[in-house]
């Protein structure tokens, strides 16, 4: 009887969760994922030109921005544009139809419309096919480097077309990593990260000396550890830098990421006379741990089994400064050994 009474709730709140789940969460794992079925693409369109929630058209719209649907659907997207009373619908039409490889100079009123509202996200889509249509128009470039924070492909080619060569894109993405906007920052260090050259290392190093906000700071380490062949030497000063500094925390963060290029640097920072340099390596140790424990493990190591050994190497430093470190010092030591031993499980 309990057993029966227990499978009739059980089976009533699933009923419940189902019937409080809205449209957008019901529909997320199709928006979320990267490759779509004509059918599914369908299905988002369908979602698209029929919901009336702003969330789900803002999400329905961009996952059809990045997964455009076939070329034959053109005509319904026009439909939306013309028939639709909803601006934000509009716009994404819009979007999504340039995104679909076509120019359309009678979408620039549209895209022009949304691009002197308040919501930034919007601005970013709106420049990104603004750009495409009009090459040369060119006030809109920060917000073309700020969608790379949403859609990194739509943002590349958008750039690509308002720039003629690498020298001056470069430029603009430089000058939108000094943004006072964080998002747009964040933007052009992600962007500056995936150039993998001299040029675009430099800038990022540049920048991790004056960066501040946390999120960026995590994407300029991110960034740095991409290029560690560019920056591993310059970032492994960074250990000097203050412990309560967020700089201090980019550089620690950016060698973690660089997991086993960083063994041998963290090793003899454990043992460096300079407090900071001991604090930061130990911070730095424990990242490793972390990022090694990730099952996106692969995308910051090439080779997790040695990296993890050559992590091992750090134990007997970490203990040793647990053991008889400053209190702050034995602190991030014994952190850094807990996620090591985690990862070791």
């Amino acid at each position: 009887m309990y057993q029966k009474l227990l499978l009739v709730v059980v089976f009533t709140f699933q009923i419940l969760s189902l019937q409080a789940a809205t449209p957008l969460e019901q529909a997320l794992p199709l928006l979320q994922k990267n490759y779509r079925t004509p059918a599914e693409n369908q299905q988002v369109l369908h979602l698209f030109r029929t919901t009336k929630d702003p969330d789900t058209i803002f999400a329905a719209g961009a996952s059809l921005v990045k997964n455009p649907p076939a070329k034959a659907q053109e005509p319904v997207l026009f439909s939306v544009l013309l028939r639709s009373q909803n601006e934000l619908k509009q716009t994404f039409a819009a979007v999504v139809i340039t995104a679909m490889g076509s120019i359309h100079e009678e979408l620039i009123p549209t895209l022009s419309q949304a691009l002197t509202g308040k919501d930034a996200v919007l601005r970013a889509y709106a420049a990104g096919a603004y750009a495409l249509i009009d090459p040369a128009e060119k006030k809109y470039t920060e917000d073309v480097i700020r969608l790379y924070a949403f859609d990194p492909s739509l943002s590349q080619r958008a750039l690509n077309a308002l720039t003629d060569n690498s020298t001056q894109l470069l430029k603009y993405v430089k000058q939108a990593s000094q943004s006072a906007d964080d998002t747009t920052r964040a933007a052009a260090v992600a962007w500056l990260g995936a150039q993998h050259s001299p040029e675009a290392a430099k800038q990022l190093l540049k920048r991790a000396k004056k960066e501040t906000v946390s999120t960026v700071c995590t994407q300029l380490a991110t960034a740095l550890a991409k290029n560690r062949d560019l920056t591993l030497q310059e970032t492994a000063q960074g250990l000097k830098q203050n412990y309560q500094t967020p700089q201090s925390a980019t550089y620690a963060l950016a060698l973690g990421f660089m997991t086993g290029n960083a063994a041998d640097i963290l090793r003899h920072g454990l043992i460096d006379k300079n407090t900071n340099v001991r604090i930061n390596s130990a911070r730095a140790a424990a990242y490793m741990a972390g990022v090694l424990a990730n099952p996106d493990a692969f995308a910051y190591s090439q080779d997790r089994v040695f990296d993890i050994h050559l992590l091992k190497g750090l134990i007997a430093p970490l203990t040793a400064l647990a053991a008889s470190g400053s209190e702050t010092e034995r602190l991030y030591a014994q952190n850094a050994l807990t996620q090591i031993e985690k990862l070791m499980e």
